[in-house]
């Protein structure tokens, strides 16, 4: 594993806590190798981060990538806030 982020638990981002969490983009997998595979993909702009990290469901662990920014406001529309689930 690459990105050490996702070996840590952290919840997912919720819809209407992005503007707290400033996470605007993340996606889901069901495979720490994917997840890690894709983080390696991510071209970040200024003010931007890899974040992530792992949690459980119905289904069992997932592992997500998110991208996170220091000011949303400056980002963009916050409705525009895109999430990719496995």
């Amino acid at each position: 594993m690459r990105h050490a982020f996702l070996a840590m638990h952290r919840e997912l981002p919720m819809h209407d806590q992005h503007g707290s969490r400033q996470v605007v983009q993340w996606h889901v997998f069901r495979s720490l190798t994917e997840a890690d595979e894709f983080a390696d993909h991510i071209l970040l702009g200024t003010d931007q981060a890899l974040v992530g990290g792992s949690a459980q469901d119905s289904v069992g662990t997932f592992w997500w990538v998110g991208v996170e920014v220091g000011d949303v406001s400056r980002w963009g529309n916050f409705t525009a806030v895109n999430k990719h689930a496995a």
